[in-house]
């Protein structure tokens, strides 16, 4: 019983740090972020990706061990729409990572990475997208937990 509510604690912690690590990246972009900045942004994205690791891994023992069974929600309709709205933003959010890596040398030797507009831009859609992905994996959660999709 407490491993369950341990697990469930993570998971949504997971979640909530998964989120607010991308409310904190789309706050931070900027045109010409100071190396400060910049090593703000990169810290974010770390934070994400660990969240989001964490989040499918608590998820999962969530499904296995916990809860309803792993039969009921690999059946479930919006189980599958919710892994699917994961796997898309796992894909999506990629690029902005791979920008924030690629300003690692510079930022080592003190030099504040130059951002386009066109790059910003592209960025910060991105992002939205994601948070948008994540309000979509929000409402399959709500009405799987109701008993929709079964």
């Amino acid at each position: 019983m407490l491993a369950a509510a341990l697990t469930s604690f993570g998971h949504f912690l997971a979640f909530f740090a998964l989120s607010a690590a991308l409310v904190l990246e789309l706050a931070l972009l900027s045109e010409s972020p100071s190396v400060e900045r910049a090593r703000r942004i990169q810290r974010a994205d770390l934070v994400l990706g660990i969240a989001a690791v964490l989040l499918l891994v608590f998820g999962f023992l969530r499904v296995i061990y916990f809860e309803k069974g792993s039969a009921y929600y690999f059946d479930n309709t919006f189980f599958q729409v919710k892994l699917a709205l994961y796997v898309i933003a796992g894909i999506i959010s990629l690029y902005p990572s791979a920008v924030f890596r690629r300003w690692s040398s510079e930022l080592r030797q003190g030099i504040a990475p130059e951002v386009t507009g066109a790059t910003l831009k592209l960025l910060r859609q991105i992002i939205h997208w994601e948070l948008v992905l994540i309000a979509g994996i929000l409402i399959c959660a709500s009405l799987m937990a109701k008993g929709f999709g079964s």
